[in-house]
């Protein structure tokens, strides 16, 4: 943007230049109750006046000591409201007012006019939060340095004698750097590009600042930097994937079935019955008591009878008599007499217990739909569900939109069976904490306040609490979690899917039904559909990286079948472990780590046979061999099998195995079958004995 088109544009700010020293002047005056100021012209002070009043946002104007932006975006993510929408220019004192006014104009520049600074690789739009990070960054360096210039200068020739940022020389820049005590990371970096852009050194400052190169000075800490090319997603292991799939599968539907609630997840519900876990039961949840714990919660936070009242017939659409006073009126009866109308302790454990289903309610929404944390933070529990032909799906608010991608997940995500349950289950423990948003304090909302979700902080803190719950000590310790990083699980584990890997657990399995459905995505083909493809939709949600999770998949696929260290069964595994040995001793010696090799065999899509239950060597035969048991479709059985290898990757399908035949023993209609079901059993607990892993339900 030329100069003439920004003075049509904005006349107070184009002036800038012209009076800068007069602003200096009335600044020292007007702030700084600097003795015999110079004078200045009415005109200079008439565009200063103007200048101050410039409008900002809906609530700020430029001399506002606060700049606040939040209701100008008052659909911005949960994460984002408040403090990350404001700005406050007084919590930088050392600062004198003449570099505050610069960041003011500047910043203003920025948010009003990017694309005339053409300074960022974006410059059509910046974000208020984004580049309020930014001008965060800066002034907190500008503060260390400033607070050693007036070390130095003492504070009166500081003000008076520097009238801006570029009256810092680059020692000034070497010496705060030592101090700062902010890591030195993007923020700043891209504080400085801003300020010595072409653009603002025509119209704001009377020289050009000194160019000092930020990543070759000693700071005193540095954020850690991952080059591009190295960064991996945060992904869940596997063995804790599973676990935490299986562990809170297991409590939402053992806590909806003991209330007499449907279930729509029935695979899940066989297995929590037949593994014998029940918290609901070790807790003797009832219908009844679970109806009292609410009413208990609501009087221990102050609840009149009139809101107790209200909230339970919305909630169960009554409200039992017995809770209510025996003169007849209709106020509630004390805490210590409620109390007493149940066997049940409904005590601090119970309180953890409807904590814990609450996490795996969460946890399973959060890991089965792959939303963005911005996203589950507006999730309403009463609203969320709704059918769209023969689909369910899960209704949230749109916060970061990506052009160009399928748009299965744009705003509407399919609710498999167990995510369905989950927000069944979310709706009965919102009237504990009379919130109707998913994600929000496991603490009942006083009367009269307004429910709240919560921010990606306070989500990480959800999933940490459940994480620990279900974890051992040493699980826990090692556990790296993020809030994106259910998302970038669920990427990992679908683009495993795609390469026929059985890690995948049932309820993912749902996702293939979608193939020429699912409301807006009609046009989606089967292959379009492949869970690689959704990997990569879902894995751009989150930060970039140099590797995506379908590439790490395949490695790791091709690790478990070439592992010169791994474990391996069948009547081929030790000739196949040798020869992996082999090959690897030859790369290693020739200088390439174990890494390296698995990187290179995975870009080369090294040809495998995963038939589900272990890798099959027989297409080294070239002849048909009437003694193999694979009859079309492949039906591999390594104990029996001599082309059979099988791995850690295939110890999911043979535990799957074992809890089938087990389930299927228990059932009536098994008569006449049962030796055939043990010795499955058997054959498959001999193979997860073998590669040292757990049999469990």
């Amino acid at each position: 943007m030329s100069q003439v088109q920004a003075q049509a544009l904005l006349p107070e700010l184009a002036a800038y230049k012209k009076w800068r020293t007069a602003a200096h002047t009335l600044m020292l005056e007007l702030h700084n109750h600097v003795a015999d100021a110079a004078p200045v012209s009415l005109e200079a002070l008439a565009w200063y006046q103007a200048l101050m009043a410039l409008p900002i946002s809906k609530t700020s104007v430029l001399g506002d000591p606060v700049w606040d932006y939040n209701l100008d975006h008052p659909n911005a993510a949960m994460n984002v409201k408040g403090g990350k929408l404001r700005i406050n220019f007084e919590s930088y004192p050392s600062v004198n007012q003449s570099a505050i006014l610069e960041v003011k104009v500047a910043l203003y520049y920025w948010l009003k006019m990017p694309s005339a600074l053409r300074t960022f690789a974006s410059p059509r739009s910046i974000k208020a939060n984004t580049a309020l990070s930014c001008i965060k960054a800066g002034l907190s360096f500008l503060e260390t340095m400033s607070g050693q210039a007036r070390q130095l200068l003492t504070d009166e020739f500081f003000e008076v004698g520097y009238h801006g940022l570029t009256y810092f020389d680059a020692g000034m820049y070497r010496e705060a750097a030592r101090i700062h005590p902010l890591a030195f990371g993007p923020d700043l970096k891209k504080f400085f590009t801003l300020m010595r852009s072409p653009f603002l050194q025509e119209q704001v400052f009377d020289k050009p600042l000194p160019y000092v190169e930020l990543e070759a000075l000693t700071w005193a800490r540095v954020a850690k930097h991952v080059d591009e090319s190295e960064r991996t997603f945060r992904i869940l292991p596997n063995d804790i994937f599973e676990k935490a799939s299986r562990e809170a599968s297991f409590a939402v539907v053992d806590f909806l079935s003991t209330l007499g609630e449907p279930v729509d997840d029935l695979v899940a519900l066989t297995r929590q019955n037949a593994s014998g876990y029940s918290p609901a039961r070790a807790q003797e949840l009832s219908g009844f008591d679970f109806e009292l714990y609410v009413a208990l919660r609501l009087r221990k936070k102050g609840y009149d009878s009139d809101a107790m009242t209200a909230a339970l017939s919305a909630g169960f659409g009554y409200v039992p008599a017995i809770f209510k006073s025996s003169s007849g009126g209709h106020e509630f009866k004390a805490t210590e007499t409620l109390l007493k109308l149940s066997d049940s302790n409904l005590d601090n454990d119970f309180r953890l217990y409807i904590n814990f289903v609450s996490y795996s309610a969460c946890y399973l929404v959060a890991q089965y739909t792959g939303m963005r944390p911005s996203e589950l933070a507006e999730i309403l529990v009463e609203s969320c569900l709704e059918q769209e032909n023969d689909y369910w799906l899960l209704i949230s608010n749109v916060i970061k939109h990506r052009q160009g991608l399928a748009k299965l997940f744009d705003d509407k995500w399919i609710a498999i069976p167990i995510v369905r349950d989950a927000i069944r289950a979310a709706c009965l423990i919102a009237k504990v904490k009379q919130n109707p948003y998913l994600f929000s304090n496991v603490d009942t909302v006083a009367q009269g306040a307004k429910p709240k979700s919560m921010t990606s902080n306070g989500i990480a803190h959800q999933f940490s609490a459940f994480f620990e719950e279900i974890l051992t000590d040493e699980e826990f310790e090692t556990l790296e979690f993020s809030p994106y990083t259910l998302r970038h699980t669920l990427a990992y584990q679908m683009a495993r899917a795609e390469l026929g890997l059985p890690f995948i657990s049932h309820q993912l399995k749902h996702f293939g039904d979608l193939v020429g459905g699912a409301g807006q995505n009609k046009a989606f083909s089967a292959v379009t559909l492949g869970y690689g493809a959704i990997a990569e939709i879902l894995s751009k949600g989150g930060r970039s990286s140099g590797r995506t999770p379908t590439q790490i998949a395949e490695e790791e696929y091709i690790l478990s079948y070439c592992d010169p260290d791994g474990n391996y069964a069948g009547p081929n595994a030790e000739k196949h472990k040798a020869k992996m040995q082999k090959v690897f001793n030859g790369y290693m010696a020739a200088g390439y780590t174990k890494e390296q090799i698995i990187t290179q065999m995975a870009k080369r899509r090294m040809a495998i046979i995963n038939v589900g239950k272990a890798f099959c060597y027989g297409g080294q035969r070239e002849d048909f061999d009437e003694s193999l048991p694979c009859i079309g479709g492949l039906r591999c059985n390594p104990n029996r099998c001599p082309n059979a290898v099988v791995t850690k990757v295939h110890a999911p399908k043979w535990r799957e195995i074992y809890v089938q035949n087990s389930l299927a023993l228990n059932s009536p209609n098994s008569a006449g079958v049962e030796e055939e079901l043990k010795a499955a059993m058997e054959e498959a607990r001999g193979v997860l004995e073998h590669l040292g892993e757990e049999i469990e339900v």
